[in-house]
């Protein structure tokens, strides 16, 4: 199982390499990327921000559709998918320094 880190650093790479990508790979990624952000709002306990997420529906309308992608388009909807995860990064941090105890209290 990849960390977030992990996926961060392979959607970026992604995203700078994406005139090599083929069709194939550039689904997979936004499949990958759409299960992310969903998953880690689950995990961070706010499921429903991923109906809020402009950048979710652009992950969930560009991988139904079956169709030649654009470098540029695609390169946006990745890095629009890392500043997501990056915020599920975050909120994750959040949360576990949270339930963590507090030492010398």
């Amino acid at each position: 199982m990849k960390t977030i880190a992990d996926v961060i650093a392979e959607l970026t790479a992604a995203a700078e390499e994406v005139s090599t990508l083929s069709e194939g790979e550039k689904l997979r990624l936004l499949g990958r990327a759409y299960v992310t952000i969903k998953e880690g709002w689950e995990l961070v306990g706010e499921p429903t921000r991923l109906q809020e997420s402009v950048e979710a529906m652009d992950l969930i309308q560009a991988g139904g559709i079956p169709l030649h992608f654009y470098d540029d388009e695609m390169k946006a909807i990745l890095l629009e998918a890392v500043k997501v995860v990056r915020q599920i990064e975050k909120a994750m941090s959040v949360k576990e320094a949270e339930a963590s105890p507090k030492h010398g209290r």
